[in-house]
């Protein structure tokens, strides 16, 4: 990574799950026995088109794309985020982008905006130590409209208070690179920087 392809900004975007934090494989293993327990069909290309949704979205998707009815979505998506707790209580690891975190602590301005929930990323980045660093965190429930919607990166730069052309986005989605596109904002596609951890059957 080259920090000074980023020194022109003022303020950074994070997406959280597979961008900031390695939490790839506890979401893999988390969706793998949700949906198994309710005896949903999946593919790995469905899993990785949805990367980045909330898992009310990606759960609804599945069953449509299934045309399976009579399933409580909500306890699909309640199962999921029990077992993703779980695992991800048990371990918590960056990924090699913390180092640009590192790098330009408390000379830009930093926020996460991520496809979680509110109270799962604040306790997340809680443990990963950066929480109380950063200048907003916001979770899917704090937007009405989820990436590829532009919403949750615009609420970030207003929390901020820098306009949205000075804000840098860094995402392992194509959902959030779009929504950083049209957030007007430029963005990093962390694919690029790293060999990606995609979901595999």
């Amino acid at each position: 990574m080259n920090f000074q392809d980023y020194q022109n900004y003022a303020a950074f975007i994070f997406d959280m799950d597979g961008t900031l934090i390695d939490s790839m494989q506890h979401h893999q293993n988390a969706w793998q026995s949700a949906l198994d327990q309710f005896s949903i069909p999946f593919t790995s290309e469905q899993m990785l088109a949805m990367s980045g949704m909330p898992t009310l979205q990606t759960v609804e998707n599945l069953l449509a794309d299934a045309h399976i009815e009579g399933i409580d979505v909500n306890k699909v998506a309640d199962a999921k985020e029990q077992c993703y707790h779980k695992l991800v209580n048990s371990e918590i690891q960056p990924t090699p982008l913390i180092k640009v975190y590192e790098h330009f602590l408390g000379e830009k301005l930093m926020a996460v905006g991520t496809g979680a929930s509110q109270q799962q990323a604040e306790m997340i980045l809680s443990k990963l130590g950066i929480a109380d660093k950063l200048q907003a965190i916001v979770g899917a429930d704090l937007v009405a409209a989820h990436k590829p919607a532009p919403d949750t990166f615009l609420k970030c730069a207003e929390l901020m208070q820098v306009e949205p052309q000075a804000c840098l986005v860094f995402e392992d989605a194509d959902a959030g690179i779009e929504a950083a596109k049209a957030a007007g904002m430029a963005v990093v596609d962390v694919r690029n920087l790293w060999p990606a951890n995609y979901f595999v059957d």
